[in-house]
């Protein structure tokens, strides 16, 4: 991994074999991870001896920051409710999406899908408490305006935090994002490299409202670090930019080939995989809630691909395509399939496997071994 060569057109959907690298892995669960607490002094010395190795190989890379990052319908506002309520009272807005993340996702979702605030506050203590480590809590609405806001404030928020929070030692910085929060770190690398097209992505948001003035500054502090990106689950949407910095993309996978499974009634038992990443692909946003940001929305499509298009949505699936075009992929079957029906709520379709606590050491050590 290294340079990336990449642009910030939408991803074509293809039936032939990658061009980017990848391969198979599947999952072995070498430590047990007693889920009937979480507190570190309550798993095995095995699993925090195998966790503290894998952070002291990770601040001996240098890396100083880590963020995690949910995906889509996992946030603050995933349907646009607090953005509404917003028009009408500024100040309540804080209040309605605290509420909606702690007192319904996290609660609804806890571990599936979704970076709980004990998740993180656990993965910080098991590699040694030295590495700061950051969620990021975003709208998750499904749409392109909402996309390019977030990723937005995603970079004021880094650049912050590389400011403030950033150890002396620290050079590097590894994002984790859970789905669609690929789509804003793809964003992300196009506004770093400048990229074609990037100035009317900037011109559409200002037109709406979003506030850009110190944006320059942000990226530019961002530019003095190593981004290492890590992507789960992730659909293959948005080009990305330019850049120095290392994609792995991870992806809930089972057999030996390189496509998608069939989506059929299989999918009730995830038989193939993440059927989530194979379909919430171009064509499968949600319609904005205000006038303003489907107008916006409209102008994304001519950049970014069409946001919500059945017909197009039901074209492009026909395609299965599991390998995005950049990066490097690892196919991971993570043994969630099952015989007894319907399995697939219990794991999002093969989407919410992922972030489980009972996953966390070996997904570290996959990133670890493969970045450091």
């Amino acid at each position: 991994m290294g340079i990336v060569n990449a642009d910030l057109q939408p991803q074509e959907y293809v039936n032939t074999p990658p061009t980017t690298p990848y391969t198979h892995v599947e999952f072995k669960e070498r430590v047990s991870f007693n889920k009937k607490s979480l507190k570190l002094d309550d798993q095995s010395q095995e699993w925090q001896s195998k966790m503290r190795d894998l952070g002291h190989r990770l601040k001996q890379a240098k890396v100083g920051l880590i963020y995690f990052i949910h995906g889509t319908y996992a946030g603050d506002d995933p349907f646009g409710i607090a953005n509404l309520i917003e028009q009408i009272n500024h100040d309540f807005t804080p209040i309605v999406k605290e509420f909606i993340k702690q007192n319904m996702i996290d609660k609804m979702m806890e571990d599936c899908g979704n970076y709980t605030q004990e998740y993180v506050a656990l993965f910080k203590k098991a590699i040694g408490n030295d590495i700061c480590c950051e969620r990021f809590i975003w709208s998750s609405e499904n749409h392109h305006f909402a996309r390019l806001r977030e990723s937005i404030k995603l970079v004021s928020a880094l650049a912050n935090d590389i400011d403030t929070k950033m150890p002396s030692w620290g050079e590097r910085v590894l994002l984790l994002g859970h789905s669609h929060a690929g789509q804003l770190f793809a964003l992300m690398t196009n506004f770093l490299a400048q990229s074609p097209g990037v100035s009317a992505l900037l011109a559409i948001g200002g037109k709406a409202g979003i506030d850009v003035s110190k944006f320059d500054e942000y990226l530019q502090k961002i530019r003095q670090v190593h981004l290492d990106i890590v992507t789960f689950g992730t659909p293959p949407r948005y080009g990305w930019g330019d850049g120095k910095y290392n994609l792995l993309n991870i992806i809930n996978h089972r057999g030996n080939e390189f496509l998608a499974g069939a989506i059929d009634t299989m999918v009730f038992s995830t038989k193939h995989g993440d059927y989530v990443q194979q379909s919430a692909i171009a064509g499968s946003d949600t319609i904005a809630k205000t006038d303003t940001e489907r107008m916006s929305d409209k102008k994304l499509d001519e950049i970014l691909g069409k946001g919500n298009d059945m017909i197009g949505l039901f074209e492009n699936l026909k395609a299965r395509m599991r390998v995005p075009h950049y990066g490097k992929t690892i196919l991971v079957d993570y043994k969630d399939n099952s015989t007894i029906y319907p399995n697939c709520f219990d794991t999002l379709f093969g989407h919410g496997v992922y972030t489980r606590y009972e996953k966390m050491l070996f997904n570290t050590q996959l990133i670890v071994d493969e970045m450091y």
